[in-house]
């Protein structure tokens, strides 16, 4: 999906409005992309993921992610929710909505390279440019680049809705650049 804007800024315009760090455009315009897309897991590094994954599976009743379809959120009228304050019964959903994305991820999202795929090249090295550089905050270089918080070197970004929604490997990335977005209208 390649959403664009009528009348909104160009990309070098928002470029130009990035290189103030200490802008409310930065700032806000930040906190929305990481809203978007996140290269982490939800609870934990990989190794916690696959250590409850490995835990759950050992009950007979689990079910992969994959191969069930998303659980709405509890239309729920209690007191709590009425008052705003903490509903146990949503708080229980979104545990398993975070539970069932760290499922689906591990199982979808991971990239494994192997000499017939990947690195099936004179070189040797991932065509998938695995393993990723990873960056414990968002940083925006001086031409405007943003580097976004990325914790999982074999983890593409992803939405964690469109992940759980779509159960299946989803990839998204921010286009940056009007050169990046023109070579992807080009492939599409």
């Amino acid at each position: 999906l390649l959403l664009w804007i009528e009348n909104a800024l160009t990309p070098l315009e928002i470029r130009d409005q990035l290189n103030d760090s200490n802008s409310e455009f930065n700032k806000s315009l930040i906190s929305y992309l990481e809203s978007c897309h996140t290269g982490e897991f939800i609870r934990g590094d990989m190794d916690t993921v696959k250590d409850n994954l490995n835990e759950a599976e050992s009950d007979p009743t689990y079910l992969k992610a994959t191969q069930t379809i998303p659980e709405a959120p509890p239309n729920c009228i209690c007191e709590e929710c009425e008052s705003g304050n903490q509903c146990i019964i949503l708080h229980e959903w979104w545990g398993r909505f975070k539970q069932s994305v760290n499922d689906i991820l591990i199982r979808c999202n991971i990239h494994t390279c192997r000499p017939r795929f990947c690195l099936n090249n004179k070189w040797k090295s991932c065509k998938a440019r695995f393993p990723r550089e990873c960056h414990e905050q968002t940083k925006v270089d001086e031409y405007g680049h943003i580097f976004f918080r990325h914790m999982e070197e074999y983890l593409n970004k992803f939405n964690k809705v469109l992940t759980y929604l779509l159960r299946c490997n989803t990839d998204v990335t921010c286009m940056q650049s009007g050169t990046g977005i023109k070579a992807v209208l080009m492939y599409v």
